[in-house]
């Protein structure tokens, strides 16, 4: 039930921990069903690995409580082991009950006394639900292919399977993009209406910033309002800012990295083209299956004023340059080949590939994010001097 938000979670850099002081307001106890005498343990989601910040032994009755730990802001967990937790989000002045069975805390435990954690528990709800309806449409999927023959049509002529395959991905696309649309949209309601709560940092990052912009300023304009000194908070902040500063007819940032030869290419060295600044890598499959569509669009508008300033994320330069010759890629290419570190990927805030950023001639930012026929006609668009209204940002 919990892995989409959790591992979601886990993508934060947490405060390692918190020193252990003197008993103040927070109160953490419970009951749990079907208990042994185990001992349980109150993690905090910290750093790589979660670090344990307390423990107790569930009595006969199957009541317990943590006695030596005060909780600051922050993601928590009840575990008996790492496949039996609860997820928590706690907060210095919680009072909170937590009850279920010991046999199965994920799927059973409720929480009084802590509004942070109902809203968690709301959130990794509306997961569930994305998720079954996801697994759905690939039972359907798969029950497709499955009637039209596709296992053995692989076996005697794989090109033709191929194809097949790919028209019925396209069929199942379209539905599947607009259950996910529906979906986001529930969650960015759910979201508005709690801008001021913590939790709500995890499931932003289910939406796309650029749809979702005003909600994304929302929240972090309440959070750092109401926990200006926390790490979550100040790195969420930080995203924000980022994403502000790269805004449709800023600036871009200026790129200066080396190209496949060591030498240095400037993405300012390109001004008086509209350039295209795809970021991708040599292992992302996604990336190599849209590379086509963007050799395409570089044929037809290289020799009007376009170019590419491809950025990878590689990390090892064999494999980047074998990437380069394997697909035909004949545009300016560089690369620190610092994988997610990559210098470039974190001033453009990076947080997924293939993504791209479309600038006009004198550098700045027209549109982010559009692939086949939507990039050809914003592409289309910079290099007559039109605005770019009429393509979908």
């Amino acid at each position: 039930m919990q892995k989409l938000i959790i591992a979601t979670a886990l993508l934060f850099t947490f405060t390692a921990c918190d020193n252990a002081e003197k008993k103040g307001a927070f109160e953490l106890s419970g009951n749990f069903t079907n208990s042994k005498g185990e001992t349980i343990y109150l993690e905090k989601l910290a750093g790589q690995q979660p670090v344990i910040v307390d423990s107790t032994v569930v009595d006969e009755k199957g009541d317990f409580a943590f006695t030596n730990y005060d909780a600051k802001i922050g993601f928590y967990r009840i575990k008996t082991s790492e496949q039996n937790f609860a997820m928590l989000v706690l907060d210095s002045a919680d009072k909170v009950k937590v009850t279920g069975n010991m046999a199965d805390l994920g799927n059973t435990y409720k929480v009084e006394g802590s509004a942070e954690t109902k809203l968690f528990m709301q959130y990794n709800d509306l997961s569930r639900k994305l998720q079954v309806r996801k697994d759905s449409l690939t039972q359907a999927f798969q029950s497709t292919a499955m009637s039209i023959g596709l296992d053995k049509l692989q076996q005697v002529n794989p090109e033709l399977a191929a194809k097949r395959g790919d028209s019925l991905s396209r069929t199942m696309e379209e539905p599947y993009m607009a259950m996910i649309e529906s979906e986001n949209v529930k969650l960015s309601s759910v979201i508005k209406q709690n801008t001021g709560m913590f939790a709500s940092i995890i499931a932003i990052q289910a939406l796309d910033p650029e749809k979702y912009y005003d909600v994304f300023v929302e929240l972090d304009k309440n959070l750092i309002k109401k926990f200006p000194n926390n790490q979550n908070v100040l790195m969420f902040h930080d995203m924000v800012s980022k994403s502000m500063a790269l805004g449709i007819g800023n600036d871009a940032p200026e790129i200066n990295l080396p190209d496949v030869n060591g030498k240095d290419l400037a993405l300012s060295s390109l001004r008086g083209k509209v350039v295209l600044i795809d970021f991708w890598a040599s292992w992302c499959k996604p990336c190599r299956a849209e590379m086509p569509s963007v050799i395409k669009a570089y044929k037809k508008f290289k020799d009007k004023g376009f170019e590419i300033y491809g950025v990878s994320l590689d990390q090892t330069k064999d494999k980047w340059v074998e990437a380069i010759q394997q697909d035909g890629i004949t545009w300016p290419q560089v690369s620190d080949l610092k994988y997610w570190e990559c210098a470039a990927a974190r001033l453009y805030n990076v947080q997924g590939i293939p993504f791209a950023v479309l600038i006009d001639k004198e550098g700045k930012i027209l549109a982010k994010n559009l692939r086949g026929e939507e990039l050809e006609k914003a592409i289309e668009l910079a290099l007559s001097g039109k605005p770019q209204e009429e393509v979908k940002q």
